[in-house]
């Protein structure tokens, strides 16, 4: 990758930092809180509340890996917890149905599944040009409609699963739960996609600057296509997780799940502005949010309260965020009046990505 002009090689090793230390903050925020809970609540700290906290927030990594990549390329998606409670049934039961339906089978049916309604979703944004909260508000409730038809009211209950799925939330590799392995897997898959490839590059850039990505080449409708069938494939995988978590699957799983996956992302650093933030981020945001559910449950404290917390958290994050990209524009909007390089990053923008040429493309363009 080349960078595009000498002036804007300060302002992105400052954001990459920033980034880093978000990363870095949120972590010691996460240990912080572990000692504390589990110091002052002798029923945090049992194996069983540890076990629950990582197999319920692994179930939310999963999704929430998608919605960060969604999000760091300026969208947004409200269908899935409606995909995942859609591929929760439709996947249960066929792999229920058909003897020969192995674990290979059974996810690649989850994934192609979501994957596809997810295309759904990036075709309202790209040829119908909806924007992406109205498109996915919409196949928010054509994908619970739809839930609710092919359910005929009825449940999938844990006997009419097969047993490599009625079993996949209690089994374990090296004595770590199967839950975990599979949220760590997408968030060093989709993690490594979005640091280490044009792809990545090229989502980042469309998040921090959809004009500056158009002027780059960036086809952002491709990217857009790409980016919502890699979080309904992941939505798709998660709604398998949830069909073995819960066992019983009826017409209402996955409702409000979106909200929780979102506040995971936000939390864990991915702005909703576009062009910032990390899978890694997500998952230990979507971690320090059940550990503080677990606290407050354990403090006696109402469902409606912790509802509460969770959206306080996502208004203090998006502040937050807001605040820091309007301090990182003040030095380098004072640099371009002096004539000492282009401005930076706008409001928004946010990616140590920002100002990076996509692998191959300076070189086509004929630039440095």
């Amino acid at each position: 990758m080349t960078i595009t002009s000498a002036g804007t090689v300060a302002p992105q090793r400052r954001w990459s930092r920033m980034l880093h230390q978000n990363e870095f903050g949120l972590l010691m925020l996460l240990v912080l809180v572990t000692l504390v809970a589990a110091l002052t609540l002798p029923g945090f700290r049992t194996s069983s509340n540890i076990s629950e906290i990582f197999t319920d927030s692994s179930l939310v990594i999963v999704v929430a890996v998608g919605e960060a990549v969604v999000i760091m390329a300026r969208q947004i998606d409200l269908s899935v917890g409606a995909i995942l409670g859609l591929s929760a049934y439709l996947v249960g039961s066929a792999v229920g149905h058909i003897g020969f339906a192995g674990p290979l089978v059974g996810v690649l049916m989850a994934l192609l599944l979501g994957a596809a309604l997810g295309l759904f979703n990036g075709l309202l944004i790209v040829r119908v040009h909806m924007p992406a909260i109205i498109a996915t508000l919409a196949t928010l409730s054509i994908f619970s409609g739809l839930q609710d038809v092919v359910t005929h009211g009825s449940q999938l209950y844990a006997f009419q699963l097969p047993g490599w799925l009625a079993h996949l939330e209690t089994s374990n590799v090296l004595g770590i739960g199967a839950f975990i392995w599979i949220a760590a897997a997408c968030v060093l898959v989709v993690g490594a996609l979005v640091r280490f490839t044009r792809w990545g590059r090229d989502v980042y850039a469309l998040g921090s600057s959809p004009e500056a990505a158009q002027y780059l080449g960036i086809s952002a409708s491709r990217r857009t296509y790409q980016a919502f069938a890699v979080c309904g494939a992941l939505a798709g995988l998660g709604g398998l997780m949830y069909a073995s978590r819960y066992g019983n699957v009826d017409a209402t799983a996955g409702s409000g799940f979106e909200l929780t996956v979102i506040a995971a992302a936000v939390i864990g650093g991915v702005s909703l502005f576009g062009g910032s933030g990390s899978p890694l981020g997500a998952a230990l945001g979507a971690i320090l949010l059940f550990e503080l559910e677990s606290a407050l449950a354990l403090l006696k404290i109402s469902i409606f309260a912790q509802q509460t917390l969770e959206g306080a958290a996502i208004v203090i994050a998006v502040a937050v965020y807001s605040l820091l990209s309007k301090r990182l524009r003040r030095p380098a909007a004072s640099r371009h009046r002096m004539g000492l390089g282009p401005a930076g990053p706008t409001a928004g923008s946010g990616g140590a990505q920002s100002h990076i040429e996509p692998s191959g493309l300076a070189a086509e363009r004929g630039l440095p």
